[in-house]
């Protein structure tokens, strides 16, 4: 047996090795020269013989190569008698030539194939339904393969020519079509697979792809909950990106005019107008592959949600509430049996389970809620509203999965829905015993930091941690802010402990910062304050200076002193960091805001300085009535004040929500709401916003 296997390899090395000049001619892409080579008589014969390690035959490599041609040529120089074994002829993998032929988007070239088998098998045999169902060595068909690589072109259109499509919805390892075309992120192919399963269905075949599980235990809906990246709440231009999110808007949801009508004309050319962009603009292409990939996504999502209602069961049993408790050793007698009065529903007397530190997967809606899809929160909440109580089996509810992963948007929308917010999820005690105010404190350890925007620094990443942990104090009930956890803290003890390294962090940055920009400030008051007592153009006999009559020397004294008292300033802003202390309760407000009006202070000295220095150039050299001179003047000075802005704007981006606020305070004491008519009012802020 195995001499026989030996024999059979030297056999198959030996037909490669035959085969060398072909195989270099198609990694180099010259198809005529592997043309001629197979049109001679002599090695006509080997069309059928392997070519490569993989056992791949020249039809192989032609189905899948980027020669549209080649394949039918080669079906030309092969006798009609053998037309069938030459596609039914199958690599290492076992797949055949329509296995191939599947991954690629010539549906034409399948067509060929499908016509030419037509015409040559005799009646009673049915060669192209064996061809469309054999399977390769991991038990896929064809259209499995079309599927998998996202040609759902190709899939349609093999579809038509099979009989039972259902049997091409598994593999052997179980996993559905469905779940490959979600995994890939082929959601049009999945789109197609649900509605072709729901006309199946009414034939009474029976197959609810979306309902199926992968080994893991995963629904399609479990997956797609797992690919925050894939809908347009997870995109960069959601919170940046004026220019970006307005051409998104432009941009059709569609690329092919499959789904409109004929008489549908201005859409048609619509998209052609954009098709033809795209070419020239890899960027608008990008971000049309992006809209396209965020409509399906959303389309899908909907889909599986109606059509897949196991995430409505109830995954795990409720336990018995717990009380919060005051001791600090868990071990101790004392736990503070709460009353309904007191803390609603989520108080009654219990005792905290034992610590899992296994991971299990979440609810469809916990795991959307985990990375901050709000398409799926909201489709499913709409859906059924009651999946809103659901817990994982770590007895973590929405509230506790969304603040822990610092999901702001989940969190506004389920702080909307205030009576079980108050009375459900609010109260609600995990089994390690971490109320939702816990829970900031453990996402900074358990989940790391997930925003979608880096804060400038480790200051304002800290501040950013101490405003959320504000904000969920606001809506616990306020006697679970003595509660401790199984490890006997409290939130606050644990937020500590937790941000330690990054308080640390915080200190050294903010020092460095404030003493860097200290020191510039005050090499900026030196130049200004010396500019000052030179004036440009001298003083007359008198001590009147010459140029006083001259607009720009007007320019002058006032960038002058405004330079120097804006240095100045900043210099003290900066003293006045340096000299505090850098406790948590600073980096909430206080440091930020100081360096904020330091740093603002200080790029506004820079300004003026430019400013003061440009209208010196004009008074001495009298270049006022050139309007080159004028351009290139007023260029050299906004150039480095330009860059200087650019480079430290991130250190604005940071002071954003500390400006909003400010502005906001401003807004209600300068301008009360009820005199201002009602198209100009502002809405009241929410702090999870």
């Amino acid at each position: 047996m195995e001499r026989d296997l030996e024999e059979g390899k030297e056999q198959i090395w030996k037909t490669i090795s035959r085969l060398k000049k072909p195989y270099l001619a198609a990694l180099g892409g010259q198809w005529d020269v592997m043309k001629s080579f197979f049109e001679d008589n002599e090695y006509r014969a080997q069309l059928c013989s392997p070519m490569t390690v993989e056992e791949d035959t020249a039809f192989h490599i032609a189905a899948y190569s980027e020669e549209k041609e080649l394949l039918q040529y080669l079906v030309k120089l092969l006798p009609a008698s053998r037309l069938f074994e030459a596609l039914n002829k199958k690599n290492k993998h076992g797949n055949n030539i329509f296995h191939e032929v599947a991954t690629t988007d010539r549906v034409k070239t399948a067509d060929f194939l499908v016509k030419k088998l037509q015409e040559v098998c005799r009646p009673d045999e049915d060669q192209l339904e064996d061809l469309l169902k054999a399977e390769n060595n991991l038990g896929e068909t064809p259209i499995y393969r079309a599927v998998a690589h996202g040609q759902t072109k190709m899939a349609k259109y093999l579809a038509t020519k099979v009989g039972d499509l259902s049997s091409h919805f598994r593999r052997k390892d179980k996993m559905s079509i469905l779940h490959i075309a979600v995994i890939g992120q082929h959601f049009d192919a999945a789109i197609w697979l649900l509605r072709k399963d729901k006309e199946l269905e009414k034939e009474g075949k029976v197959n609810e792809l979306a309902k199926k599980e992968e080994q893991n235990g995963l629904t399609c809906l479990h997956l797609l909950a797992k690919m925050p990246h894939v809908f347009r709440s997870y995109s960069e231009f959601s919170h940046k990106g004026k220019l970006k999110k307005f051409l998104y808007y432009c941009l059709p949801s569609q690329f092919e005019d499959d789904d409109v009508s004929d008489d549908a004309i201005l859409i048609k050319r619509y998209r052609a107008m954009w098709r033809a962009i795209a070419k020239g603009c890899p960027a608008i292409d990008k971000l049309w592959k992006m809209k396209r990939m965020h409509s399906s996504a959303s389309k899908l999502t909907k889909s599986l949600v109606e059509a897949d209602y196991t995430w409505k069961n109830f995954p795990y049993e409720l336990n018995e509430d717990k009380t919060i408790s005051l001791v600090k050793d868990r071990g101790e007698q004392g736990q503070t049996s709460g009353t309904k009065e007191a803390g609603g529903e989520g108080t009654s007397i219990g005792q905290p389970s034992e610590t899992n530190h296994q991971k299990h997967y979440h609810h469809p809606l916990l795991e959307a809620a985990s990375n901050g899809i709000v398409e799926i929160f909201d489709k499913m909440i709409k859906s059924y509203p009651q999946v809103i109580e659901y817990i994982s089996k770590d007895e973590k509810n929405i509230l506790h999965v969304a603040i822990g992963h610092r999901q702001r948007d989940i969190c506004y929308r389920v702080k909307k829905m205030e009576v079980i917010m108050k009375c459900r999820l609010a109260s609600r005690i995990d089994e390690n015993g971490n109320t939702p105010l816990h829970q900031v404190a453990e996402g900074m350890t358990c989940y790391g930091r997930e925003s979608k925007e880096q804060a400038a620094g480790p200051a304002f990443q800290l501040q950013e941690e101490l405003i959320w942990l504000e904000d969920v104090r606001n809506i616990i009930p306020s006697h679970y802010i003595m509660h401790r956890n199984n490890n006997g803290k409290t939130a606050d003890e644990l937020f500590q402990d937790t941000h330690a390294d990054l308080l640390k962090l915080a200190q050294t940055w903010i020092k460095e910062t404030s003493q860097s920009c200290s020191a510039v400030s005050v090499l900026v008051a030196t130049v200004v304050f010396a500019a000052a007592y030179t004036v440009p153009g001298g003083n007359d006999a008198s001590g009147r200076p010459n140029f006083i009559d001259s607009p720009f020397f007007v320019l002058f004294t006032i960038m002058d002193v405004v330079s120097l008292a804006c240095s100045l300033t900043s210099v003290v802003m900066f003293l006045s960091i340096l000299s505090s202390p850098f406790e948590y309760k600073n980096f909430r407000t206080s440091l930020p805001r100081k360096l904020m009006i330091g740093f603002t202070l200080l790029f506004f000295s820079v300004t003026t300085t430019m400013l003061s220095f440009a209208a010196t150039i004009f008074l001495l050299l009298h270049f006022q009535k050139k309007a080159w001179t004028k351009t290139l003047i007023y260029t050299a000075a906004f150039f480095p004040v330009s860059m200087f802005a650019l480079m430290q704007f991130p250190l604005y981006a940071a002071f954003n929500k500390l400006l909003h606020t400010l502005t906001k305070k401003i807004e209600k004491k300068v301008c009360p709401q009820k005199f201002l008519p009602p198209y100009l009012r502002t809405k009241k802020l929410n702090k999870l916003s």
